[in-house]
């Protein structure tokens, strides 16, 4: 049921429930007091429960019979002529009020005494009245009282032993049942409260409880507590537990991602100090080598001059490096893809770098079996930043005196293979797999003392992902590594028909 529904129907239930209870339990009660008269005394009454003057003295009339037949047999609670004695005739007289509504009335000849059974102050009026009838045997009717009543004992003789010994009736009742049929009615009142502030504390609860279990829910996430899990079992509020589920496994992710990033900015910080450091360091000491004339000779000024150079290139590539780090971890860096021929592309990066290779005393070797007219779509100057950044690397933790750099390019029907291969330090076994992770450097190259972010091959993986090739590494220490680039071959009619196809 939708929670509206159930508002509604609180609403309802607590507005039309006792009432319409309350009616019910009292027209059966009603009714049965109605109908249990009837069978008792023989008598008709009207719908609304009220008797007539004949059905009051039939009662009467009933209930003195009664009377008579308690007189006949136990005679002896009538004796009575003081009120210390009269203890079992009072409770002859409530049995009569209770089950007959009627009570007794006894005056006694002989002296003053009497007794009245009824709830009302004594009346000179109705003894009089009473003694006046003390021989009649009909029901009488006393008017200033709206009483009906009948003498029992009318002879002369159980008179003068007994006294005069009336039964009285009440006329202006509604039914001789009704203060029972009071009690009974108050009692259902009660008990139909209890039951509506019942049902309606159990709607609350339906409705209260999964609120209270989001409110619970929710302290928990704004404490920082993003494991605990919303359970709600009324399928009204499925819908927002999954909400609220996948918004907490959301903020879960986020914060694994922002404790991600903010462990590699403090790593990058980390790794900026070490590599600028290095560099600037050695450019502060040559140019005080050369402002303290140390470099005396032209070959030396040229040397220190080379190396402030050098360094100097180093802290360039660094910060381009980091700008171009800064667009990828924002997806902004500009492609603009052609149909590239790539064994041209590579024999014009391949004579580009031979010289800067030779002049660091490396050698540089190239074997190409790929046509000319092979193509692959790329970008020139991102793939030029892959090749230079592997290069790049090989050159700088070269720790041979002969390094050499090996490119290797091959080709299958689909794809285009680029090997790059040197004859470095290599890469360990367990640093292998993360080498193209942002900011990891393996040990070994920290011992190079070499200037370097640690984002170079993250750069290469992205931008070789980016053009829908793949770019992994092999590796064995004391002999080099090499990093192998796939990039798919270009086909003018496929790419035609696949781009029809999204146009489709």
């Amino acid at each position: 049921m939708r929670y509206r529904y159930r508002l509604l129907a609180g609403f309802l239930i607590v507005l039309f429930l006792p009432i319409l209870l309350i009616a019910l339990f009292g027209m059966i009660f009603f009714s049965s007091q109605r109908d249990r008269l009837e069978e008792i005394y023989n008598i008709e009454m009207d719908r609304q429960g009220y008797l007539s003057a004949e059905s009051v003295a039939g009662i009467c009339d009933m209930a003195c019979k009664s009377v008579m037949l308690e007189f006949e047999v136990n005679s002896g609670r009538f004796l009575c002529s003081k009120d210390e004695d009269s203890s079992d005739l009072i409770k002859y007289n409530v049995y009569l009020m209770k089950n007959m509504n009627c009570f007794l009335v006894k005056i006694n000849i002989s002296d003053s005494w009497y007794f009245y059974g009824g709830d009302r102050k004594k009346k000179d009026p109705l003894f009089a009245a009473i003694k006046a009838a003390a021989r009649q045997e009909k029901v009488q009717y006393f008017a200033d009282e709206n009483l009906f009543f009948k003498v029992v004992n009318t002879d002369e003789q159980s008179q003068a032993k007994y006294g005069i010994i009336a039964v009285v009736t009440y006329g202006d009742q509604q039914s001789p049942e009704y203060k029972e049929f009071l009690k009974l009615l108050v009692a259902s009142v009660i008990l139909v409260l209890f039951v509506t502030a019942l049902i309606t504390a159990i709607i609350a609860r339906s409705m209260i409880q999964p609120i209270q279990e989001v409110q619970k829910a929710s302290r928990k996430v704004r404490d920082g507590d993003l494991d605990y899990e919303l359970t709600i079992k009324d399928k009204e509020f499925a819908p927002l537990c999954d909400d609220f589920n996948q918004m907490r496994l959301r903020l879960k992710e986020t914060d694994r991602i922002k404790a991600e990033a903010d462990a590699e900015n403090q790593e990058l910080i980390s790794n900026i100090s070490h590599d600028l450091k290095t560099p600037l360091t050695a450019i502060k000491g040559y140019v005080e080598g050369l402002l303290d004339n140390i470099a005396d000779t032209p070959e030396r000024r040229e040397r220190y001059l080379t190396t402030i150079y050098n360094k100097t290139n180093d802290m360039q590539r660094l910060i381009d490096e980091l700008t171009f780090y800064s667009r990828i971890d924002t997806n902004r860096i500009p492609y603009n893809f052609v149909p590239l021929p790539i064994a041209d592309f590579f024999r014009d990066c391949v004579d580009e770098t031979v010289l800067d290779l030779t002049s660091r005393g490396m050698k540089l070797e190239f074997s190409c079996e790929v046509e000319d007219s092979v193509l692959v779509k790329a970008d020139p100057e991102q793939m030029h930043r892959v090749l230079n950044n592997i290069i790049g690397n090989s050159v700088k933790y070269m720790d041979k005196p002969n390094g050499v750099v090996g490119i290797h390019l091959w080709r299958d029907e689909r794809k285009v293979y680029a090997e790059l291969m040197d004859n470095g330090p290599g890469i360990s076994e367990d640093a292998l797999p993360y080498i193209f992770d942002r900011f990891y450097r393996a040990d070994a190259a920290r011992t190079q003392n070499q200037a370097g972010s640690g984002i170079g091959l993250s750069i290469v993986q992205k931008v070789v992902e980016d053009h829908g090739g793949t770019v992994y590494a092999t590796s064995t220490l004391g002999e080099g590594t090499k990093i192998t680039i796939e990039l798919n071959i270009y086909n003018e009619d496929e790419d035609r028909e696949d781009e029809e196809d999204i146009d489709r």
